[in-house]
């Protein structure tokens, strides 16, 4: 009877297999929403921090999850030794900006990770490297991080990304599913994902010369499902069309409630923001604010974040295993097929 019942299982599990790899792909239209976008507001450069943007300093991303934001934005620049720093560029404005004392020969250029952070931002908040922020994913288990790389030559994308794979299989492969990589081409798109798969990702068109209608024939075609642009890209057409395609968009950065308002009734699905809060702007349900990790949830993610959290402490052999006894699974769907039917089980 095994023998049969295996037999008949890897016969399931071939056509099974015959036909994943033979149907279609779903269009983006087809494919549920990801669940990071039930979040409208995303907070520009980990938000603000006492009135001054693009930090994103350690203090930004407490005070603004304290406040509700679950999803940040990072910006990211390789360092002049080859590491990936969460700073937003090397120009000598940035450096006045935050008031650091970076020598002259150094203004025009990118520090070494040690210096990037021995420079405090405004004399008192905490620079980071990509190693902390995956860190900082691993600790707040309902935090999802948006990558700013700003670059698109193929070498560097390369290597940023690996950085950024070398820092997620460093602290915890699972934060992968809560990263969503800004992408700013087709091209670069093939290549991120050719480096590692992530789930989730947003193809931004701030570095974009595609016309609306090649954009939106892309996302048809290609399964996007997010796309973010600058508002002056965002009409109430194109984005109807992105919604007919299956995606929703962003647009930033909007700091002034009515704005928001503006652009969410134009049917955007959410805005990046430096110092805006749910509240502020009354969207609903707004997370109740918190400073302790992963204690805080809107409503309906509560479940699926206590879900990651459990996961993430599941080691990664034990997935493995799991994978490879498909055959163990069917064959006991199977032997439910072949268990004799009681009389009694027909009773009324």
């Amino acid at each position: 009877m095994n023998l049969i019942l295996k037999k008949a299982a890897s016969m399931l599990l071939a056509g099974a297999c015959l036909f994943t790899l033979h149907a279609p792909g779903a269009s983006a239209a087809e494919q549920p929403q990801p669940e990071w976008t039930q979040y409208s507001l995303i907070a520009h450069a980990m938000g603000g921090i006492d009135g001054v943007d693009y930090t994103n300093s350690l203090e930004a991303f407490k005070e603004n999850y304290a406040k509700g934001q679950r999803v940040f934005e990072a910006d990211f620049s390789l360092t002049e030794d080859g590491q990936l720093a969460a700073r937003h560029d090397w120009l000598p404005y940035l450096a006045a900006k935050f008031q650091q004392d970076i020598p002259e020969e150094k203004l025009d250029a990118p520090l070494t990770m040690a210096e990037f952070k021995s420079y405090p931002i405004l004399r008192k908040y905490t620079p980071l490297s990509m190693e902390d922020v995956a860190y900082l994913l691993k600790l707040y288990p309902d935090v999802y991080l948006v990558t700013d790389t700003k670059e698109t030559d193929p070498k560097i994308v390369q290597q940023q990304f690996t950085l950024i794979r070398d820092a997620v299989n460093k602290v915890d492969p699972k934060i992968v599913d809560r990263i969503v990589p800004e992408l700013y081409s087709p091209s670069m798109i093939a290549q991120v994902r050719s480096i590692i798969p992530f789930p989730n990702y947003i193809y931004s068109l701030y570095l974009s010369e595609l016309e609306p209608e090649e954009i939106t024939e892309y996302v048809k075609t290609h399964g996007i499902r997010v796309v973010a642009m600058p508002t002056e890209r965002a009409t109430p057409e194109f984005i109807a069309a992105l919604k007919e395609a299956g995606a929703v968009a962003y647009v930033h950065s909007l700091n002034e409630p009515n704005e928001v308002k503006d652009y969410l009734d134009m049917g955007v699905n959410g805005v990046y923001t430096d110092f805006l809060t749910y509240s502020d702007i009354g969207l609903a349900p707004a997370p109740t604010a918190s400073s302790e990790p992963g204690e805080v949830r809107q409503a309906s993610y509560t479940a699926t974040a206590a879900a990651t959290a459990s996961a993430a402490q599941e080691p990664l052999e034990e997935e493995e295993a799991v994978n490879g006894n498909v055959l163990d699974t069917f064959i006991e769907m199977i032997s439910e097929i072949f268990v004799p039917v009681e009389s009694s089980d027909l009773q009324p």
